[in-house]
Protein backbone atom coordinates (compact mmCIF):
# COMPACT_ATOMS: atom_id res chain seq x y z
CA UNK A 1 0.00 0.00 0.00
CA UNK A 2 3.03 2.60 0.98
CA UNK A 3 4.90 1.57 -2.41
CA UNK A 4 1.48 2.55 -4.73
CA UNK A 5 0.51 5.99 -2.27
CA UNK A 6 4.18 7.09 -2.89
CA UNK A 7 4.36 5.89 -6.49
CA UNK A 8 1.17 8.69 -6.62
CA UNK A 9 2.38 10.50 -4.64
CA UNK A 10 5.56 10.91 -6.71
CA UNK A 11 3.49 11.13 -9.92
CA UNK A 12 1.33 14.28 -8.77
CA UNK A 13 4.00 16.17 -6.72
CA UNK A 14 5.26 19.42 -8.57
CA UNK A 15 9.31 19.18 -9.36
CA UNK A 16 11.47 22.16 -10.57
CA UNK A 17 10.51 21.18 -14.19
CA UNK A 18 6.57 21.59 -13.35
CA UNK A 19 4.88 24.58 -15.40
CA UNK A 20 4.97 27.43 -13.18
CA UNK A 21 1.28 27.79 -13.04
CA UNK A 22 0.97 24.60 -11.62
CA UNK A 23 2.66 25.89 -8.71
CA UNK A 24 0.57 29.15 -8.62
CA UNK A 25 -2.03 27.03 -8.58
CA UNK A 26 -1.47 24.83 -6.17
CA UNK A 27 -0.02 27.16 -3.59
CA UNK A 28 -3.26 29.60 -4.28
CA UNK A 29 -5.74 26.14 -3.77
CA UNK A 30 -3.85 25.52 -0.52
CA UNK A 31 -3.14 29.19 0.95
CA UNK A 32 -5.79 31.34 -0.36
CA UNK A 33 -8.96 29.95 -1.95
CA UNK A 34 -9.57 28.03 1.65
CA UNK A 35 -9.62 31.19 2.96
CA UNK A 36 -11.87 32.63 0.84
CA UNK A 37 -14.27 30.05 1.31
CA UNK A 38 -14.66 30.98 5.15
CA UNK A 39 -15.02 35.27 3.96
CA UNK A 40 -18.02 34.28 1.88
CA UNK A 41 -19.27 32.13 4.64
CA UNK A 42 -18.48 35.07 7.10
CA UNK A 43 -20.02 37.29 4.46
CA UNK A 44 -23.17 35.51 3.87
CA UNK A 45 -23.77 34.87 7.82
CA UNK A 46 -23.70 38.58 8.03
CA UNK A 47 -25.82 39.24 4.75
CA UNK A 48 -28.15 37.18 3.97
CA UNK A 49 -31.20 36.10 4.94
CA UNK A 50 -32.56 33.50 7.72
CA UNK A 51 -32.54 30.31 5.41
CA UNK A 52 -28.93 30.99 3.67
CA UNK A 53 -27.75 31.91 8.04
CA UNK A 54 -28.79 28.72 8.85
CA UNK A 55 -27.37 27.20 5.73
CA UNK A 56 -24.09 28.99 6.41
CA UNK A 57 -23.90 28.05 10.37
CA UNK A 58 -24.17 24.41 9.27
CA UNK A 59 -21.68 24.54 6.78
CA UNK A 60 -18.96 26.31 9.14
CA UNK A 61 -20.35 23.24 11.73
CA UNK A 62 -19.06 20.79 9.19
CA UNK A 63 -15.94 22.40 8.91
CA UNK A 64 -14.59 22.54 12.76
CA UNK A 65 -16.03 18.70 13.20
CA UNK A 66 -13.97 17.94 10.28
CA UNK A 67 -11.49 20.30 11.24
CA UNK A 68 -11.14 18.69 14.89
CA UNK A 69 -11.92 15.25 13.94
CA UNK A 70 -8.58 15.42 11.68
CA UNK A 71 -6.72 16.80 14.78
CA UNK A 72 -7.85 13.81 16.43
CA UNK A 73 -6.88 11.02 14.13
CA UNK A 74 -3.64 13.13 13.56
CA UNK A 75 -2.99 12.68 17.58
CA UNK A 76 -3.89 9.02 17.77
CA UNK A 77 -1.85 7.69 14.25
CA UNK A 78 0.81 10.45 14.11
CA UNK A 79 1.72 9.49 10.19
CA UNK A 80 4.47 11.02 8.33
CA UNK A 81 4.06 13.41 5.75
CA UNK A 82 6.13 13.13 2.68
CA UNK A 83 8.88 15.40 3.31
CA UNK A 84 9.63 14.14 6.23
CA UNK A 85 10.72 10.60 4.83
CA UNK A 86 12.30 12.45 1.92
CA UNK A 87 10.27 11.88 -0.80
CA UNK A 88 9.26 14.51 -3.41
CA UNK A 89 9.80 18.51 -2.85
CA UNK A 90 7.83 20.28 -0.26
CA UNK A 91 6.93 23.36 -2.01
CA UNK A 92 5.49 25.51 1.43
CA UNK A 93 7.52 25.79 4.91
CA UNK A 94 5.33 23.24 7.24
CA UNK A 95 5.64 21.89 10.86
CA UNK A 96 6.62 18.03 10.72
CA UNK A 97 3.89 17.54 12.36
CA UNK A 98 1.23 14.66 11.80
CA UNK A 99 -0.04 14.02 7.76
CA UNK A 100 -3.00 11.48 8.20
CA UNK A 101 -5.89 12.66 7.53
CA UNK A 102 -5.17 15.94 5.31
CA UNK A 103 -6.95 19.04 7.68
CA UNK A 104 -7.19 20.92 5.09
CA UNK A 105 -8.91 18.07 2.75
CA UNK A 106 -11.18 17.15 5.55
CA UNK A 107 -12.23 20.82 6.02
CA UNK A 108 -12.61 21.80 2.27
CA UNK A 109 -15.14 18.42 1.73
CA UNK A 110 -17.17 19.54 5.20
CA UNK A 111 -17.51 22.41 3.40
CA UNK A 112 -17.98 21.18 -0.24
CA UNK A 113 -20.96 18.08 1.35
CA UNK A 114 -22.66 20.60 3.39
CA UNK A 115 -22.60 23.34 0.57
CA UNK A 116 -24.27 20.63 -2.02
CA UNK A 117 -26.53 19.13 -0.02
CA UNK A 118 -28.49 22.51 1.13
CA UNK A 119 -27.82 24.44 -2.25
CA UNK A 120 -31.19 24.41 -4.40
CA UNK A 121 -28.86 24.55 -7.94
CA UNK A 122 -26.70 22.36 -9.14
CA UNK A 123 -23.85 24.53 -10.14
CA UNK A 124 -23.46 25.67 -7.22
CA UNK A 125 -23.04 21.44 -5.59
CA UNK A 126 -20.15 21.02 -8.59
CA UNK A 127 -18.50 24.65 -7.53
CA UNK A 128 -18.29 23.56 -3.84
CA UNK A 129 -16.61 20.12 -4.77
CA UNK A 130 -14.65 21.52 -7.40
CA UNK A 131 -12.72 23.87 -4.84
CA UNK A 132 -12.46 20.72 -2.24
CA UNK A 133 -10.88 18.87 -4.73
CA UNK A 134 -8.42 21.48 -6.22
CA UNK A 135 -7.58 22.05 -2.33
CA UNK A 136 -7.15 18.82 -1.57
CA UNK A 137 -4.65 18.49 -4.96
CA UNK A 138 -2.92 21.02 -4.08
CA UNK A 139 -1.70 19.61 -0.80
CA UNK A 140 0.09 16.44 -2.82
CA UNK A 141 1.19 18.93 -5.58
CA UNK A 142 3.02 20.88 -3.35
CA UNK A 143 4.90 17.87 -0.90
CA UNK A 144 2.86 18.12 1.97
CA UNK A 145 0.30 15.27 1.61
CA UNK A 146 0.36 11.28 0.38
CA UNK A 147 -2.61 10.76 -1.42
CA UNK A 148 -3.76 8.18 0.99
CA UNK A 149 -3.83 11.27 3.29
CA UNK A 150 -6.06 13.32 1.68
CA UNK A 151 -8.47 10.90 0.65
CA UNK A 152 -9.24 9.36 4.06
CA UNK A 153 -9.26 13.28 4.91
CA UNK A 154 -11.90 13.76 1.97
CA UNK A 155 -13.79 10.81 3.23
CA UNK A 156 -13.65 12.49 7.10
CA UNK A 157 -15.06 15.20 5.86
CA UNK A 158 -17.93 13.79 3.40
CA UNK A 159 -18.65 12.40 6.81
CA UNK A 160 -18.84 15.66 8.68
CA UNK A 161 -20.52 17.67 6.32
CA UNK A 162 -23.52 14.99 5.85
CA UNK A 163 -23.79 14.42 9.73
CA UNK A 164 -24.20 17.89 10.54
CA UNK A 165 -26.82 18.60 7.86
CA UNK A 166 -28.90 15.59 7.88
CA UNK A 167 -28.26 14.58 12.23
CA UNK A 168 -27.04 17.69 14.27
CA UNK A 169 -28.70 20.60 12.50
CA UNK A 170 -32.02 18.82 10.37
CA UNK A 171 -34.65 20.62 12.51
CA UNK A 172 -33.30 24.33 11.64
CA UNK A 173 -34.58 23.91 8.43
CA UNK A 174 -38.70 22.57 7.79
CA UNK A 175 -37.13 21.25 4.23
CA UNK A 176 -34.82 18.85 5.90
CA UNK A 177 -37.62 17.38 7.85
CA UNK A 178 -39.40 13.98 7.25
CA UNK A 179 -42.83 13.76 6.18
CA UNK A 180 -44.67 12.37 8.46
CA UNK A 181 -46.97 9.43 7.93
CA UNK A 182 -50.48 9.28 7.04
CA UNK A 183 -52.52 7.71 10.47
CA UNK A 184 -53.81 4.71 9.58
CA UNK A 185 -57.48 4.31 9.95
Amino acid sequence: MFELDSAIFLWINASASSAAWVLTLARFASETLPQWLVAACAGALLAAGPRVRIAVVRVLLAMVLAWLCARGIKALLPMPRPFMLGLGTAWLPHAGSAGFPSSHASVAFAFAVAVAMQTPRRIGAWAALAMATLIAWSRISLGLHFPFDVAAGAVLGTVCGWAVVRLVMPRADPSLQPTPAAPHP
